[in-house]
C-alpha cells in the first residue's frame, strides 16, 4: 500500500477516534458506520453517503405528501404505521433494498456505503438505514440486538412497540412474533432474556458491526484487516477481556509476538476465571519460546 493511502487510512481512525470521544448520545451512527466503512475505502466521502440517507428520507416525506398533502408529525401508533408503511414501500419496493442471502459473509454486507450503492445488506446494515431514514423523518426507532438478527422497533407512547425487520422486506411483528422467532432457536423457554427485545446503544451497535467483520476477516485468514477490527472494538470498549483475547490471537498470527503477549496476558488479568486460561497461558509459553529461537 502507498504512503498517502496509510496516511488517508490513518486520518479516517483519527477522525473515528473523535467522533466517539463523547457519550453514547453524542454519536453520530450514521458517521461512524461510514468512518467504518473508509478505512477499506479511504477515498470515501461520507458527506455524500450521508446526502444520500436524507435523499431517501426527502423521497418517503414526498410520498407521505402525494398520499395526505401535508401531512402533521405522527402522534398515535397507527399515524406511525402509515409512516413506516411508506418507508417499507421505497425502500424496499421502489429502491429494491434486500437481503444478501447468497453472499451473506461477503465484508461489502457490513459496509454502509457499498449497501447504499448495491443495496444488498445483512440485518445490522439494512436496520441501521431504516433507523436513519427513520430519525430523518422524526420517528423514534432503536436498533434490536436478537441473538443471531439484528432488527428495529419503533417506540410509542402509552403503546406497545413495533418491531420490524428490515431484512425481511420491513416485515411488522409483535414482542409474541419475536419471542416465537427465538423460541426456534432457544428450545427452552426458559432461556429467554428479555434484553433481547431491549434498544442498543449506539456503541453497541458499532460493536456489532466491528465484530462482524472480524469474524469475517479470522474466517478468511486475513488477518491484517481483522487486526483493524480489534483496533476499533478496543477504541469503543478497552476492558473487553475477549477481545483482547482476539486481538493477542491476530497479533500472534501477523508475528507481532510483543504485541500478542501484551494482549494475552491483559486477558488473563481481567478474566482469570475463564475457561480458556490454562489455553491462553500456554500459547505465551509458546510465544516467548519462539521469541528466544530468534535472539
Amino acid at each position: 500500500m502507498s504512503e498517502e493511502f496509510m496516511a488517508a487510512r490513518e486520518r479516517v481512525r483519527q477522525a473515528f477516534i473523535s467522533l466517539i470521544a463523547g457519550n453514547d448520545a453524542s454519536i453520530d451512527l450514521a458517521r461512524a458506520a461510514l468512518l467504518i466503512a473508509a478505512e477499506e475505502y479511504p477515498a470515501l466521502d461520507i458527506d455524500q453517503y450521508m446526502a444520500r440517507l436524507t435523499e431517501l428520507a426527502d423521497k418517503v416525506r414526498l410520498r407521505l405528501q402525494e398520499q395526505q398533502g401535508s401531512p402533521n408529525p405522527p402522534a398515535t401508533k397507527d399515524e406511525y404505521v402509515v409512516v413506516l408503511a411508506a418507508m417499507n414501500t421505497l425502500l424496499f419496493e421502489q429502491e429494491r433494498f434486500r437481503g444478501n442471502r447468497i453472499d451473506y459473509y461477503n465484508p461489502q454486507n457490513s459496509f454502509l456505503n457499498r449497501v447504499l450503492e448495491r443495496r444488498l445488506g445483512i440485518p445490522l446494515t439494512l436496520s441501521l438505514i431504516y433507523m436513519e431514514v427513520g430519525k430523518r423523518l422524526g420517528l423514534h426507532i432503536d436498533g434490536i440486538g436478537m441473538p443471531f438478527h439484528f432488527m428495529v422497533r419503533c417506540s410509542f407512547a402509552g403503546d406497545e412497540p413495533l418491531y420490524i425487520d428490515p431484512y425481511e422486506k420491513g416485515r411488522f411483528l409483535n414482542e409474541t412474533d419475536c419471542r416465537q422467532r427465538l423460541s426456534q432457536i432457544f428450545k427452552n423457554e426458559k432461556d429467554f432474556d428479555p434484553s433481547w427485545l431491549e434498544p442498543l446503544g449506539t456503541r453497541q451497535i458499532l460493536l456489532r458491526m466491528l465484530t462482524n467483520l472480524k469474524h469475517i476477516y479470522i474466517h478468511r485468514k486475513d488477518f491484517r484487516r481483522a487486526l483493524m477490527a480489534c483496533d476499533r472494538i478496543l477504541l469503543l470498549n478497552p476492558t473487553l477481556a475477549i477481545e483482547l483475547r482476539d486481538r493477542g490471537v491476530v497479533n500472534f498470527h501477523l508475528k507481532y509476538y510483543s504485541r500478542a503477549i501484551h494482549d494475552l496476558g491483559t486477558y488473563i488479568e481481567l478474566a482469570p476465571e475463564a475457561s480458556d486460561i490454562e489455553e491462553i497461558r500456554q500459547q505465551i509459553k509458546v510465544i516467548r519460546q519462539l521469541i528466544a529461537m530468534m535472539n
